[in-house]
C-alpha cells in the first residue's frame, strides 16, 4: 500500500463508517480498513524518524 492509497482510503473510510449501520459487515469491513491505514501510517511515521 503506497501513500496515494493510504491517502484515498483514509478520505473515503470515514463517510462509509458513518453510513453503514452499526454491527453491519460494511461497518466492520470500514473499522479494519481504518485500522489498518492508521498502522501503516504509524509505520510510516516511525520508519521516517528512525531513517
Amino acid at each position: 500500500m503506497d501513500r496515494d492509497d493510504l491517502a484515498a482510503l483514509a478520505d473515503v473510510l470515514p463517510s462509509m463508517k458513518r453510513q453503514a449501520p452499526e454491527g453491519s459487515e460494511r461497518r466492520t469491513w470500514a473499522d479494519t480498513l481504518m485500522r489498518c491505514v492508521i498502522d501503516a501510517r504509524e509505520a510510516r511515521e516511525r520508519a521516517a524518524i528512525v531513517g
